[in-house]
């Protein structure tokens, strides 16, 4: 037996892999922040503010003309109109060339600095992306000057919380920006760099590739609303802070998927949202009003960036860790490291409704997105129909990197290749989320109920035996890893969290039943393993003996002393050789113990007389006199907490790797999703190899496997069929098709192992020879070494019988059948009245004499034994090879009277004979010989 410390240390390892798997990074940033670093970067922000606070729109013109004589045409930007005081700037600044800001990423530097000859495109692409995306305002003029952003556009999300995912194609920039080409130290001169950079991070270099965004839109402090003469304002008026976690996937290269955070400021009435990233070497919140695409756009932005960057230096300065990282930063984990990667300027225009009902006036419009907002952040029950998507496009610019990413949509793109960003407000992805996951309880209860109803009917040992451990295994492993993943959804779910308890509790409910199911069958399959493991055992110790002894044959003889060599000469002659000892006392011969089933052989009574053994065998445990006590003990079995244990291990194995593979590019890892997919869905592979192994037809109800993977394909058509689910996984329809026929294989071929046999089409050799618990019984020797204990005969007749009953069952096991016809039966039906009326011992003995000519003939006959469980007469056909009637008994065997004549009687390895329904019940509840208790195969 393994020690109890084993379990105990596998139990810790366990236990420190979970703590090291799920523990929270505690250091605390600031305790790793020098203090010098800390207070410079406060410094910087707070001259940052400074800067904000005191520049207009106009100030920053990176792309303006050097002179106003240069005869190259200036790159496009906008055009600059002061109205009133919403925009009033300098207007001699046009004549002063490009204009820079003091903040880091906006300054002018020696050499080469950001790409901010795109600004003008970029802000033109902002323009046409609206224009496109609001083609009514367009149609009705208030797109086509500066005029639009003063105007409430309408028909948008006010609120744009939500979840948006897309596709998109990357442009170059007008000039090319290399990573070698900046003096990182010049740009950010507190920052400490690492030496040999390379490239930097987050750089696109495919031509397309996929996004999703999560918008997160705060309605509390941080807005600001301009009014006039106490009314409030229209148009750009009106601002918001946003922020925004954007994953880009490049598909165009081998690296991953990354995450960035961007903030910025969405203006609602017009649907405009512009967002930046910062770091160390660009301060974008800071100078994100002077690259917004007008002067409205920036007073607005300008006021309400004063307010919410200001509350957050002052709480900062006021705390003793001071600055530890940027509040504002781009990484989704705060790091002191500062590795260089490419910023990211990013426009959003959000899409107008698609509404059924058409609304006369745009205030009545306004009006009912905003009930219609107020329903979905506080549901009263109001009838509200379909809530439409959340619909925006696109248009990413990266000043340093020099690049332009771009939603795929018309008008540039057709429909089919994509809509642009899709996706749907927070509040109902939470309430589709919840739908989903309540829905997903449902299905694992439904596989709990089929489990339930299969395991009332594998409810003993050879029903159980059946079963597959790794079907059952595979079941439990999956339901384990749902368990897992439920419980750490619960963890951090808030809105999500009664449906992701449910999940949890119905995860654990059929982990725990399907582990219980599953150790009965480690436990009844114990005997199993023990013959395999005896087997190999044997077959290990024949190698080992032919080796040896063919290095024995091969080894020299070892030298002996001539005869003929010249022997020393003797005076005295030899000595007489002592006489021989005596034999030894021969010992008395052991009885003949008969077991309790019938008679043995008689043949095989003499065999063991004439070498003087007993009439059975001594067990395989027992020793004899003087032989040595075996030195290897048989090993105990393996308990199945063991094999719980390394179900533990595999699944924080496979959760390691599966961590991992977020990191991979999207191919491999699609690659990976796939083949654990396949993988799971194997399931009922291992059955269909048990049921060719033990020559079982079926194993499981037809219910339970049609319902099982009914219920564990729901899932995967969910992921792989829908494209706004709730992982945002991108669909497959393509590989769900090969999933799906690949259980379709799997139960066609257990449906043909169950109407044409398990071994169907299955060559010979391939498997071990199953035992055949309905054979043809023939007496094709004296000895009758093949026939059943019981039914064997001499030459002379039958075994000598000691009782009565089995004397008269003798004489009545020589009683002809007719397999042959009405004819045949009349015979015999003559015969038996002759030996009902026949008084005398002779007609008795001429009776016989006839029964066995007529036997010899038809080739066949029934013999009668006594069945040790029912204690009935059991009579069953016996089929002689005789060379005159091996053509009828081999037609009478296989015809289909010979078929049904096997199914009545069982026979074991051991040679016992029992009726069919007496063993088939027996084995229902114990796998053993009701005489000799020898272990039996599974029917």
């Amino acid at each position: 037996m393994p020690s109890q410390n084993s379990d105990v240390r596998a139990l810790l390892i366990v236990l420190i892999l979970l703590w090291l798997f799920f523990s929270p990074d505690s250091s605390d940033p600031a305790s790793l922040t020098p203090p010098e670093i800390a207070h410079a970067r406060q410094a910087r922000f707070q001259g940052a503010l400074d800067v904000l606070n005191t520049t207009r729109w106009g100030d920053f013109a990176p792309d303006a003309p050097s002179s106003p004589s240069s005869t190259s045409p200036p790159p496009p930007t906008e055009p600059y109109e002061p109205a009133g005081e919403i925009g009033k700037g300098h207007g001699d600044n046009h004549d002063q060339g490009p204009r820079f800001l003091n903040i880091t990423g906006f300054s002018q530097l020696d050499g080469k600095g950001y790409a901010w000859e795109d600004l003008g495109r970029f802000r033109n692409r902002c323009r046409e992306w609206s224009q496109n995306a609001l083609p009514s305002a367009t149609t009705a003029g208030r797109l086509d000057d500066d005029s639009w952003e003063r105007s409430i556009v309408g028909g948008t999300w006010k609120n744009a919380t939500g979840t948006l995912h897309g596709t998109w194609v990357r442009r170059p920039g007008t000039v090319v920006r290399k990573a070698a080409e900046y003096n990182l130290s010049a740009i950010a001169p507190g920052a400490i760099w690492p030496s040999g950079l390379g490239e930097w991070g987050r750089n696109i270099t495919g031509d397309h590739g996929k996004i999703e965004l999560r918008i997160d839109e705060d309605e509390g402090d941080g807005v600001y609303e301009e009014k006039v003469e106490g009314k409030t304002s229209r148009g750009a008026s009106l601002a918001r802070e946003i922020q925004a976690v954007a994953t880009i996937q490049d598909d165009g290269s081998e690296a991953s998927s990354w995450s960035l955070l961007l903030h910025g400021v969405h203006w609602p009435r017009q649907g405009a949202i512009l967002l930046t990233t910062s770091s160390e070497k660009y301060d974008g919140i800071f100078g994100l009003p002077h690259l917004a695409p007008g002067p409205s756009f920036f007073h607005t932005g300008q006021h309400l960036l004063n307010e919410t960057l200001g509350k957050i230096i002052q709480a900062r300065a006021k705390s003793k860790y001071g600055f530890p990282g940027n509040p504002w930063g781009s990484r989704m984990e705060e790091d002191d490291s500062f590795p260089a990667q490419c910023e990211y300027v990013m426009y959003l225009q959000l899409h107008p409704l698609e509404l059924s009902r058409r609304y006369e006036s745009p205030q009545l419009l306004e009006s009912y997105i905003e009930e219609l907002e107020r329903e979905l952040r506080h549901p009263t029950g109001a009838p509200v129909g379909r809530i439409p998507d959340l619909r925006a496009s696109m248009v990413a610019w990266s000043p340093d990197c020099s690049f332009f990413l771009e939603s795929k949509g018309p008008p540039e793109f057709p429909s089919v290749d994509g809509e642009h960003l899709v996706g749907m407000k927070e509040a109902m992805f939470t309430y589709t989320a919840k739908e989903w996951l309540i829905a997903f309880a449902a299905v694992m209860l439904g596989q709990i109920w089929l489990f339930k109803a299969q395991m009332k009917q594998s409810n003993t040992p050879s029903t159980t035996g059946r079963v597959s451990f790794w079907t059952i295994g595979t079941m439990l492993f999956a339901d384990g890893m749902i368990f897992v993943s439920a419980c750490a959804w619960s963890l951090n779910a808030t809105v999500t969290l009664l449906p992701c308890l449910l999940v949890t509790f119905a995860a654990f409910i059929s982990m725990f039943i399907e582990g219980a199911f599953l150790s009965e069958v480690w436990k009844i399959q114990e005997p199993e393993r023990r013959i395999r493991e005896r087997e190999r055992e044997q077959a290990a110790a024949a190698a080992n003996r032919n080796a040896s002894s063919s290095s024995t044959s091969t080894a020299p003889p070892p030298t002996t002393q001539s005869s003929s060599q010249p022997q020393p000469p003797t005076t005295q002659p030899a000595p007489p050789p002592p006489p021989p000892p005596p034999p030894p006392p021969s010992q008395p011969r052991q009885p003949i113990i008969v077991p309790s089933d019938g008679d043995i052989d008689e043949a095989e009574q003499l065999t063991n007389l004439l070498s003087g053994a007993s009439a059975l065998p001594l067990p395989a445990t027992a020793r004899q006199p003087g032989q040595a006590a075996p030195t290897n003990e048989p090993r105990p079995p393996t308990p199945f907490s063991t094999i719980t244990g390394r179900f533990v291990l595999a699944g924080l194995f496979l959760l390691f790797i599966s961590a991992v593979a977020t990191s991979w590019p999207s191919h491999i890892r699609s690659f990976y999703v796939n083949t654990l997919s396949f993988l799971y869905l194997s399931l009922w592979a291992p059955q269909i190899i048990r049921n060719t192994q033990r020559n079982s037809r079926q194993a499981f109800s037809w219910r339970f496997m049609i319902g099982q993977s009914l219920l564990r394909l729901l899932p995967f058509a969910y992921f792989f069929l829908r494209e706004d689910n709730v992982l945002l996984a991108d669909p497959d329809p393509f590989a769900f098709l090969v999933l799906l026929a690949w259980v379709w294989i799997q139960l066609w071929v257990m449906c043909a192992q169950s109407v044409l046999g398990p071994r169907f089409g299955v060559p010979k050799g391939w498997v071990r020879e199953a035992w055949d618990y309905h054979p043809v019984l023939r007496d094709d020797d004296l000895e009758g070494v093949s026939l059943p204990i019981g039914l064997a005969r001499t030459g002379t007749g039958l075994t000598s019988s000691s009782s009565p009953t089995e004397e008269r069952g003798r004489e009545r096991a020589w009683s002809v059948v007719s397999f042959g016809g009405p004819a045949a039966a009349a015979e015999a039906g003559e015969g038996s009245a002759a030996a009902a009326t026949g008084g005398a011992g002779g007609t008795r003995n001429c009776e016989r004499e006839t029964e066995k000519e007529r036997e010899k003939q038809k080739g066949v006959a029934m013999r009668s034994v006594d069945c040790a469980i029912c204690r009935e007469l059991l009579e069953v056909p016996v089929f002689n090879n005789n060379k005159g009637s091996s053509g009828s008994s081999d037609s009478a065997a296989s015809g289909i009277t010979g078929v049904f004549a096997r199914k009545a009687y069982m026979v074991t390895p051991c040679r016992h004979i029992f009726h069919t329904n007496c063993l088939e019940g027996w084995m229902k509840y114990r796998l053993q010989c009701p005489i000799c208790r020898e272990e039996l195969p599974p029917l």
